[in-house]
């Protein structure tokens, strides 16, 4: 658990490990030279396996992660951030699955958000899956994961401390995928607080998701234009992206280049990408035709399986933007 200015929450989240069915652990708290009361309230705890590593200096959360992955001792790490709560049964689960798994370097679960956000994110349970996904979002979600210590030692990963954008978590979980397999389990055991203190309010989504991608994408050994970037943004329905018919041409001659890279590189094995992408296609449809008719119906040249459905819909749709001016 890395630490910084969250000492309203910090207290909460040990006890939730501490009270986990799953005794053999030890609580590691980072301190990436906090301000606030935080690390006095982790010093209040008189339990032994409570153990907190201090810094003299902000080094930024990476650095910090890293100081922690260095000094952990457990077979197994599990990661949370110091504003959430895990359940009683997460660690046992996962120890369990690892135990079982000795291919799988990173398991996960579900992780149902409180605070201003009530939403669950959910991640697929398999490898293949899990790699499709990974082109465009983490495939275990970092705070609810628990690594495999030697796969991270064998290999020297770690988060790269030069990255001080969001998206540090993603970038270590990519650098995991190289060498073992990922899996998630199929409940909500960690639960994510949202809110100010989280490293990504009050920024601007789309140009850290740019600047992120972009890096993802370098490291895959994709190409990396911005109409590349702009294209793949496109394919994620997440963030406020104008829609254009020459975006969504884009976004068919990308979706072609990620099926050849896929298939030189065997990143994501059987039909899992294919699976993902045509997720992701339908869901660009809807992005165009809420937004621009003449995106939509590029979209349908293209070759949705209804065509005839989604030419209405979109029409219907241009329909009530005219009639609402």
């Amino acid at each position: 658990m890395t630490l910084f200015n969250k000492g309203r929450f910090v207290s909460e989240a040990i006890r939730s490990v501490l009270s986990s069915s799953f005794a053999d652990l030890e609580v590691l708290v980072v301190d990436d030279a906090s301000t606030d009361n935080g690390p006095s309230e982790v010093a209040a705890f008189t339990d032994p396996r409570v153990r907190m590593l201090r810094s003299e200096r902000n080094t930024g959360r990476p650095s910090a992660a890293n100081r922690g992955y260095d000094a952990a001792r457990g077979t197994y790490i599990a990661v949370m951030d110091a504003d959430d709560v895990i359940h009683p049964e997460r660690l046992a689960r996962q120890v369990a699955f690892m135990d079982a798994h000795p291919e799988v370097g990173a398991v996960g679960s579900w992780l149902p958000a409180f605070g201003t956000d009530d939403r669950t994110f959910a991640t697929p349970p398999d490898d293949a899956a899990c790699r499709a996904l990974a082109l465009f979002g983490m495939p275990v979600i970092y705070p609810s994961c628990m690594l495999r210590r030697a796969v991270l030692d064998e290999h020297g990963v770690r988060c790269d401390p030069t990255w001080l954008l969001p998206g540090m978590d993603y970038l270590f979980m990519l650098k995991v995928g190289k060498y073992a397999a990922f899996a998630n389990l199929q409940e909500p055991l960690t639960y994510y607080r949202v809110g100010e203190q989280n490293m990504r309010h009050g920024r601007d989504p789309v140009s850290d998701a740019r600047n992120l991608y972009r890096e993802v994408l370098t490291r895959f050994g994709l190409p990396t234009s911005d109409e590349q970037v702009e294209a793949h943004l496109a394919l994620q329905s997440t963030f406020d992206i104008r829609m254009s018919s020459a975006l969504v041409h884009e976004v068919v001659r990308w979706m072609a280049e990620l099926r050849q890279w896929n298939a030189r590189s065997g990143w994501c094995p059987g039909n899992a990408l294919e699976a993902e992408l045509t997720k992701r296609w339908e869901r660009v449809f809807h992005a165009a035709a809420d937004q621009d008719l003449r995106a939509a119906m590029a979209h349908v040249q293209h070759g949705p399986d209804d065509r005839m459905a989604h030419v209405r819909h979109a029409l219907r749709k241009a329909w009530y933007r005219r009639k609402s001016r």
